[in-house]
């Protein structure tokens, strides 16, 4: 018999996080698709954070995602060939790329911004500007790496 997640799982703080990470992508990843960009709701899109509206060396983004450089290569290159990213020569590392947003996906991160806004207003309704005043500041205290 196989064990289903819920039976092997116990609760505490890293599952209530995961959950609650789980949902905002969820809820992220529709708003992504409900303003035209269906690729935010497949696995390429979790390139995207890692790279900035200035650019990311390529190198930087792999050491940042935890996964192989090839598995990150193959995202990139899917969003390459979507339109979303693109790829120049980075002018400090002869072999190395600096990952860019080309115009498309510019306009997506535009929309990420909506996007987001949305589902945090979602959240602040949900718990109210009290509780979620503390949740913020909350996430904050535990996020930082001081």
């Amino acid at each position: 018999m196989v064990k289903k997640i819920d039976d092997i799982r116990i609760d505490h703080v890293g599952w209530r996080l995961w959950d609650a990470a789980a949902m905002w992508k969820e809820k992220f990843a529709a708003e992504m698709v409900a303003s035209g960009h269906d690729w935010y709701a497949e696995a390429r899109s979790s390139v995207v954070p890692y790279v900035a509206l200035k650019g990311t060396r390529q190198a930087d983004i792999v050491a940042r995602m935890g996964l192989s450089k090839q598995a990150v290569q193959q995202l990139i290159v899917d969003l390459e060939q979507s339109g979303i990213l693109r790829r120049e020569p980075d002018p400090n590392d002869g072999r190395g790329k600096i990952v860019l947003f080309t115009e498309k996906g510019l306009a997506a991160q535009r929309d990420s911004q909506k996007a987001k806004t949305k589902v945090e207003s979602e959240i602040r309704t949900m718990l109210g500007d009290v509780e979620f005043g503390r949740l913020m500041k909350t996430l904050k205290k535990i996020g930082s790496k001081e």
